[in-house]
């Protein structure tokens, strides 16, 4: 086992406290799956615009979402020590971790008893990782089912306050809910109040997560709190199916009946059923978030995309991300196009068609 090899296991090791300590990073910003940090050579950075993953197989990585720089955990330290990834500053990194850690001295055979203990580590990591994600979704599963139809909710209440009418929605599907009393898990109080939830599928049809839209107590906007949409559990590679298309026919259904069509691809709940009433002939999917569109799954039902694009995509990180999604979906093979309103329209589609675009 190499030097540089034994040192990330090192680092892997005690990531935390090499996180925190060399980055300073603010155990409030610490989330299970990653660690978003302040970068410590740009002035003014914030913790959004820097994270590192800890969990599975990408633990010790990180990136920097202004400047695209990136690495493993010993580029991680590299940066750290020094502010940049060289030859050199690795040279750097690993002498800092065998001080740290007494590895200078180190015996063959006490590197390979190292390295085994490692690979049992990851293993039991990653086998606890698995059943922690299986786990979530299956909580997300029964979550979903136990909330109420949405018809005649106060989700519907939200819903026309955005001038959209459920019974106007063509061939709705059947990934929209209502729960009267949620847990809002973002501030320590955890108080309860309404929320129109959305079931995220991945590309079996199979749910993985909810989408949580908290509302106000009497239906007429959404809940006066930090972050009015949640997502929960982890939602890579899953979608909001918000309706069946011209065919009426549940995406696997579709793909089996050879019932193919365009799908129409959208951020937010409300943009897709907006579009869904203006364009019945759209199957529309929700990818919940702009992160989100990075990780749409193809389908057998999609004959191709139409991507709507809002106007709050304004910074630079975002419409690379944009532009990111875009060209992956172009990957699959099929036509894309993507529309962009004039800014003057609304931040987003229900904006456009609430201001009176058609």
């Amino acid at each position: 086992m190499s030097r540089f090899s034994v040192a990330k296991e090192r680092v892997l090791d005690d990531l935390e406290g090499i996180v925190e300590q060399l980055l300073r990073a603010s155990r409030k910003h610490h989330r299970r799956s990653l660690w978003n940090v302040c970068n410590p050579y740009r002035p003014k950075s914030k913790p959004e615009q820097m994270c590192v993953w800890l969990q599975g197989a990408r633990r010790g990585a990180w990136k920097d979402f202004v400047s695209g720089d990136q690495g493993d955990a010993i580029d991680l330290v590299a940066y750290a020590l020094t502010g940049a990834v060289t030859a050199d500053t690795r040279m750097t990194a690993l002498e800092w971790i065998e001080d740290r850690f007494g590895l200078k001295n180190m015996s063959p055979a006490r590197r390979e008893t190292i390295a085994k203990e490692a690979t049992a580590r990851r293993a039991a990591a990653e086998a606890k990782e698995t059943a922690r994600r299986t786990a979530s979704r299956e909580r997300a599963r029964k979550f979903f089912y136990s909330c109420q139809p949405i018809e005649g909710s106060l989700a519907e209440v939200y819903l026309r306050s955005r001038n959209i009418d459920l019974a106007g929605v063509p061939k709705l599907g059947r990934a929209l809910r209502f729960h009267p009393a949620c847990e809002y898990w973002m501030i320590e109080e955890r108080p309860r109040m309404p929320a129109m939830i959305a079931a995220m599928v991945g590309q079996d049809g199979k749910i993985g997560a909810c989408h949580y839209t908290f509302l106000a107590p009497d239906g007429s906007g959404k809940a006066d709190v930090p972050k009015a949409k949640l997502m929960f559990p982890e939602t890579s590679g899953l979608v909001i199916r918000l309706t069946d298309g011209p065919s009426g026919l549940p995406a696997e259904r579709a793909a089996e009946a050879s019932a193919l069509g365009l799908v129409g691809l959208v951020e937010g709940v409300e943009d897709g059923l907006s579009v869904a009433v203006a364009e019945p002939d759209l199957r529309m999917w929700s990818a919940g978030s702009l992160p989100g569109f990075g990780t749409v799954p193809d389908h057998g039902c999609v004959s191709s995309w139409l991507v709507f694009k809002d106007n709050d995509w304004g910074k630079r990180q975002a419409q690379q991300q944009f532009s990111r999604a875009v060209a992956r979906l172009k990957g699959f093979g099929k036509p894309v196009e993507v529309i962009s309103m004039p800014a003057d329209w609304g931040k987003d589609v229900n904006d456009a068609l609430r201001s009176g675009w058609k």
